[in-house]
């Protein structure tokens, strides 16, 4: 209950002790270590960071727009709201918008402009003749360039690079001029393209040419940054036909913030057919013809798709690579989220619009939206009461592993199964699988409110009763707590996740089935010494995650959790919640709310995808949960943490369940974890092979859940014996490592 105005001095009394009392925990505990590593969220409060500029549903879709006048021109100057976006023709909200210059908002890093001389469609002459062309454009200005330059060669043998980009134009007119240096990254295997350029079928050289181009894409999609790429030849003929190019297209070179431009020196060598009759996105449900699709994949098309430009033919190829660079002049890039899509690769045309006279937008024209973008939610086919799926357990007695199992598999429960009920049925079950779905069931449900029995009828206590109740708990934190003994537990840990994708599923969407699986397990000793506690690595036992999975921890279990939690619960919102009723009589339970600003709990999620070379996402995050507390001796039983995440980020939910109970070690009782359930949901990253290489980009959300179980505690402690004719080369090493050493306990925070 919230306090009255009458009420308010006294419960500000309770803050103020819990406040005071935080102090102190701070020198006997670490910041709360929760979930995560690799695919999975990691909770800590060491480093507290923000939120990184990491693209969501809500901004997944980053645009580049250069804004030109009535010369062609470059506009600087302009504001978010002279701008509209129209997605599918309707209008759609902006919800970043950045404007860049080379004077006053440098892009960092800058604009790169990227050169490739394409000696595959270019007869040996005209192919010498772009080279000089280069060059010149390198050495202007005494070589002094104004964008970040790089070179691309395209031959019969492959993609051969600069190392790096370079300000300094000599240096890369020389590299130009002396090609047979420049180290070849993506070289051509086997004999099918190993002819004169001249006698290249028309086929081989439009496959060599895309790949070639996906090639780039894929490397440049690793950095930071938008680029230019000036492609300096007329292109290849048509012959590719692949629906599937041309999303992977559209979407890696949005991704990879390319502008692709062509320049040449020659007309269209194919015909009187213009690319200008082949501007129309394609849409997933299109029937186009071959022909179409083909032309569709033009260097043409592509580089008017993706915001770029198509030059006239002219001889001074150097000036029109000048007019290409002068796009990275200034530029506005805006971000937006996508609707829902309905199906894979839905295609939507994109337009901006200025909203002053004379002037003109340039952006990509189109995206393909994913279902995949936003999460999608597993419906289970029954929602049960505990009583309900006992009920279905007790008629279920004689049906065989597998079949209860998959029963179990199409249900959720709308209430909290209790420890007590999920061991009294897990006895029960007829093998392995049914007791592993459902375990994954009731730790599934382990957030959510007690059936209506296990909450007595019993009127909210009174304030001065509520103060009682937390005195008795800041009592047990700062005086039981910090004087648990050193000591080993024995940890054991159950793994589930959702079922991996079958061959020929598509990254795209997700699986119907979400139902979590057992997919391992493992044994650890947990040490615990002076207020801190930590797993042996050396005891860890039992089967490791496969490369593919993620992978979910949890530490802090022993201690750290309660005095972080309570910390922060003191600066935020603690209000009593109900009484709570079990084999062992009532129990308090207060709710908690800690606002981000006020939070140690720090969210870690690896990892993005190698787009723009962002790594592993972090946010500090507010959380909520509840605290089970025995009335009589203050003592914490049961502890819920959960994340508070808006919708859309890469990791959509973090929540960690400890429940404590009595537990005997060195013939003394403590009050010790017995259970751990720990849950995340994130985005997968999924790897595709395509142009001769690995990406990875996201697919769908997946839930990951840990079940753990404390037991075996033994006291830490030194013995010593004299033993007569003692050999220490017979005796050998110590069968039991547990007692005889363990690990330098970490060293204690700073307050």
């Amino acid at each position: 209950m919230r306090a009255g105005p009458d009420e308010g001095s006294e419960r500000g009394e309770i803050m103020s002790k819990l406040r005071c009392v935080c102090l102190s925990l701070l020198l006997c505990f670490p910041a709360l270590a929760g979930a995560g590593q690799t695919s999975a969220p990691a909770a800590s409060a060491e480093q507290p960071m923000t939120a990184t500029g990491a693209d969501t549903p809500q901004s997944l879709i980053r645009l580049d727009v250069v804004v030109t006048n009535k010369l062609g021109e470059p506009v600087a100057g302009l504001e978010p709201k002279d701008f509209t976006l129209l997605d599918n023709g309707g209008p759609a909200r902006i919800l970043s918008f950045q404007a860049f210059n080379r004077t006053t908002a440098k892009p960092d890093p800058p604009v790169e402009v990227i050169l490739v001389i394409d000696t595959v469609n270019l007869s040996s002459m005209k192919a010498s003749r772009v080279e000089n062309q280069v060059e010149e454009f390198l050495r202007r200005n005494g070589g002094r360039l104004a964008q970040p330059v790089s070179i691309y060669r395209l031959g019969i043998t492959g993609l051969s690079a600069t190392p790096q980009s370079s300000l300094d134009g000599n240096a890369l007119a020389d590299e130009v001029a002396h090609r047979s240096d420049l180290p070849l990254v993506w070289p051509v295997s086997g004999d099918v393209y190993q002819d004169s350029s001249a006698a290249i079928r028309p086929a081989v050289r439009n496959h060599l040419s895309l790949e070639a181009l996906g090639s780039i894409v894929l490397a440049e999609r690793r950095k930071p940054g938008r680029k230019l790429v000036v492609w300096t030849s007329f292109g290849w003929p048509p012959s590719e036909d692949s629906f599937y190019w041309i999303t992977e297209f559209s979407t890696r070179m949005r991704e990879a913030r390319i502008a692709l431009y062509s320049v040449s020196t020659q007309q269209n060598p194919i015909g009187e057919t213009t690319y200008e009759d082949f501007l129309q996105g394609i849409r997933s449900d299109t029937k186009a013809a071959g022909s179409y699709l083909a032309e569709t994949l033009a260097l043409q098309v592509l580089a008017i798709h993706s915001g770029g430009r198509v030059l006239p033919p002219a001889e001074d190829l150097a000036s029109q690579i000048d007019q290409c660079v002068r796009d990275a002049s200034a530029y506005y890039t805006i971000a937006f989220g996508p609707p829902r899509a309905q199906q894979p690769d839905e295609y939507h045309d994109l337009a901006v619009r200025v909203d002053k006279p004379g002037l003109a937008a340039r952006t990509g024209s189109g995206y393909y939206d994913q279902p995949s973008y936003y999460d999608q939610p597993w419906l289970p086919a029954q929602r049960l009461t505990v009583e309900q799926l006992e009920r279905m357990l007790e008629a279920s007695q004689h049906s065989s592993d597998g079949e209860l199992a998959g029963q179990l598999s199409t249900l959720e429960l709308t209430e909290r199964m209790s420890g007590a009920k999920l061991s009294q049925w897990t006895a029960r079950m007829p093998g392995a699988k049914s007791r592993a779905a459902l375990v994954a069931v009731a730790d599934s449900s382990a957030f959510l409110a007690p059936p209506a029995e296990g909450i007595p009828a019993t009127p909210p206590p009174d304030l001065a009763t509520q103060r009682l109740i937390m005195a008795r708990t800041i009592d047990y934190l700062r005086n039981t707590i910090p004087r648990l003994p050193n000591f080993f537990a024995t940890r054991t840990t159950v793994r589930y996740r959702e079922p991996p994708q079958h061959d020929g599923q598509t990254w795209k969407t997700a699986p119907g089935d979400q139902f979590l699986r057992q997919t391992g397990s493992s044994n650890a000793t947990v040490f615990y010494r002076n207020g801190y506690d930590a797993v042996d690595p050396k005891t860890v036992k039992g089967d490791k995650a496969k490369k593919e999975e993620g992978v979910l921890n949890t530490t802090g279990t022993f201690g750290p959790i309660l005095g972080t939690v309570i910390r922060d619960a003191a600066s935020g919102d603690l209000t009593w919640s109900r009484w709570e009723q079990d084999a062992n009589g009532p129990k308090a339970v207060f709710r908690y709310v800690v606002p981000e600003k006020m939070s140690h709990y720090q969210l870690t999620f690896c990892c993005h995808t190698d787009m723009d070379g962002m790594s592993v996402f972090q946010r500090l995050a507010g959380y909520h949960g509840e605290i089970v507390i025995d009335p009589a001796s203050g003592a914490i039983l049961h502890i819920t943490v959960q994340a508070d995440l808006e919708p859309g980020l890469l990791l959509l939910r973090s929540d960690i369940l400890v429940a404590y109970g009595p537990v005997e070690i060195g013939g003394g009782t403590y009050i010790c974890p017995v259970r751990s359930v720990t849950i995340s949901r994130g985005r997968t990253l999924k790897q595709v092979h395509e142009w001769n290489g690995i990406l990875k980009t996201y697919g769908p959300f997946e839930t990951l859940l840990n079940d753990g179980v404390f037991a075996k505690y033994r006291m830490f402690r030194g013995e010593a014996r004299v033993l007569s004719g003692f050999d220490p080369e017979a005796e050998g090493p110590p069968e039991n490592p547990d007692s005889s050493s363990a690990p330098a306990a970490p060293p204690k925070p700073q307050p």
